[in-house]
């Protein structure tokens, strides 16, 4: 027989008083109400951004949410799984790494360019209509 000692759990009561407030910090806070950074880079949704080996040198110099950022991309993360893992929303998140990018912290890697072979399936399309 199993002791009771072991098995005993804490049951959490939901109306404990505690109240989950969410997040304390609004995001336009913490861009400084900016929409957008200094420097106009274009950032999609699948860019890749990475940290420089200079921002984990200086790590203590950035706020707490550039410093997660940074932490979070020693190895290539896309913008979207960066804005969900730091939850916030990805335009707060555009403007961090932009301002980061401009500081030199961050590295981005934007995607190429999937090349369509749409021109090319016509020209072949108008060589067998005119056979």
């Amino acid at each position: 027989m199993v002791d009771d000692t072991e098995l005993r759990i804490e049951a959490v009561d939901a109306d404990d008083g505690l109240e989950n407030t969410g997040r304390l910090i609004r995001p336009y806070a913490i861009t400084g109400g900016r929409t957008g950074s200094d420097v106009e880079i274009d950032i999609g949704l699948e860019s890749q951004i990475q940290a420089n080996t200079r921002a984990s040198q200086h790590l203590g110099a950035y706020r707490w949410e550039a410093a997660k950022l940074i932490d979070l991309v020693q190895t290539p993360m896309a913008l979207i799984e960066l804005a969900a893992r730091l939850e916030l929303p990805v335009g707060v998140a555009r403007v961090l790494v932009a301002d980061l990018i401009d500081d030199g912290a961050v590295v981005l890697h934007t995607p190429v360019a999937a090349q369509t072979y749409g021109s090319l399936l016509e020209r072949v399309l108008d060589g067998v209509r005119n056979l």
